[in-house]
């Protein structure tokens, strides 16, 4: 049975290591390797950054899956770490990255709209014999708390067709008022619409644009950011999904027991 061991051991192991390498699934399907830099551990994950026109964002929106690997050349031994990427645009995690790491950043466009950050979830560590198969020691580390990731969209046409309509349907049938609720409601339909234009770049989103009931774009972007950490680590991947967290009850529901 592996062993739980905290981020921060990790962390340290990654910032003494050389270059980190990443392995992905190719948008071909074919295996992909990259260096990449890890940043810093908080609030429980490890975070890493990328650019939104880079092959790396792509290969992760359309499959998760990512290993790490680090080597130590003293010991010979390497440390592979395996999860899932979930990405975050939160404001103030990007503007650290820029402060912290500016020459990374420069080099990824330094524009902060086009950066995006990513942490793993689902995260199992192993430290091996650089020659060996077998583990010397194998941990798991326990998923960060209180991270906003907003939600993934699996890349299938009923989904996006199922989301055009559900935006179509909403600027065709207005809320009774504008409470709570519908504003909460508004903040989901944003966040979806959001995160499929990402995958979809031809999709139409403008029916919710003119249709939300939000008064200033303060208001948008505090209920579009409150949806996200009620949904937190949803993941859609068929189109009853969508039924389930595009539902006022689900949303209300969630909000009440926060």
């Amino acid at each position: 049975m592996k062993k739980i061991v905290e981020v921060s051991a990790i962390a340290a192991l990654l910032e003494q290591s050389g270059p980190v390498y990443a392995g992905t699934v190719g948008l071909d399907g074919r295996p992909q390797l990259r260096p990449v830099c890890f940043l810093f551990q908080q609030d429980g994950a490890l975070y890493f950054l990328t650019a939104k026109s880079r092959r790396l964002y792509a290969e992760l929106c359309k499959t998760p899956d990512i290993q790490l690997c680090v080597s130590e050349r003293e010991t010979e031994t390497c440390l592979r770490i395996t999860g899932k990427a979930c990405f975050t645009e939160e404001k103030g995690l990007i503007s650290r990255c820029i402060l912290e790491r500016p020459a990374m950043t420069a080099a990824l466009g330094g524009d902060e709209k086009a950066l995006i950050a990513f942490f793993l979830l689902g995260v199992r560590v192993e430290r091996s014999a650089c020659y060996e198969e077998a583990p010397l020691e194998a941990w798991t580390l326990p998923d960060p708390s209180g991270v906003l990731v907003g939600i993934t969209i699996r890349k299938k046409t009923e989904l996006r067709d199922r989301l055009a309509r559900i935006l179509e349907r909403r600027e065709a049938e207005p809320p009774a008022e504008a409470d709570e609720t519908a504003k909460l409601y508004d903040g989901a339909l944003f966040l979806f619409a959001e995160a499929a234009k990402a995958i979809w770049p031809r999709m139409d989103i403008r029916p919710i644009e003119r249709a939300a009931v939000f008064e200033t774009w303060d208001q948008r972007e505090r209920y579009t950011k409150l949806a996200a950490e009620l949904i937190g680590n949803a993941v859609i991947d068929k189109p009853e999904d969508l039924s389930y967290w595009l539902n006022p009850e689900t949303l209300r529901t969630l909000r009440d027991s926060e």
